[in-house]
């Protein structure tokens, strides 16, 4: 081999080792260990608290939480609120047909509200702010309505058809089992009728 050409050949090995030892570090297999995260109050949060390991966002107290999901299914729930009354709480079902048939107050304890605010800052539910979501190639399927205001004014608000935020089915589901007492009374008292 030629001098020029044995030269060319060790600069491009030496230049491929040189990438492949850099990329190294980068190759999914290789990445860092995860550190914990630290919540506003300065302690660490439980992995399992926080399945997707995302940093917490910290949200004022609630003062309003609706949410609802709507299938092909018509149900007797349009809507589940979670409200703030004074220094106490309740959940307030609004029935399908909300034009003849009142509002169900629920009284809950107020540690209900925080356990809710929890939730949403587990689920980094402050992403959603300004979600608008559609799948218009779905032909029957489902929507979802997510509004909260917080003490402070501020306020979340998220609308899917179909298309949603993310872990959006997580947080819907502990939010119904915060609230799956005033629920069964909703539907207890429907049944009397």
């Amino acid at each position: 081999m030629k001098k020029g050409k044995k030269g060319w050949f060790l600069l491009m090995a030496f230049t491929m080792w040189a990438a492949l030892i850099a990329g190294c570090g980068k190759w999914p297999g290789n990445k860092p260990d995860k550190v914990p995260e630290v919540t506003t109050a300065g302690a660490e949060t439980d992995p399992a608290e926080n399945p997707e390991n995302v940093q917490v966002t910290p949200l004022p107290d609630i003062q309003e939480l609706t949410y609802y999901v709507h299938g092909t299914m018509m149900e007797p729930i349009w809507s589940v609120s979670l409200l703030r009354q004074g220094e106490e709480a309740l959940v307030r079902i609004e029935p399908w047909d909300g034009e003849e048939e009142e509002a169900f107050d629920y009284p809950v304890a107020a540690e209900t509200l925080e356990k809710a605010r929890r939730i949403l800052e587990t689920y980094d539910v402050a992403s959603w702010a300004g979600f608008r979501g559609s799948d218009p190639n779905v032909l029957d399927g489902s929507s979802m309505s997510f509004q909260a205001e917080f003490v402070d004014g501020s306020r979340i608000e998220a609308f899917g058809e179909n298309k949603f935020p993310k872990n959006y089915h997580d947080v819907f589901s502990e939010l119904d089992d915060l609230t799956v007492e005033a629920k069964d009374a909703f539907y207890e008292e429907q049944s009397s009728f």
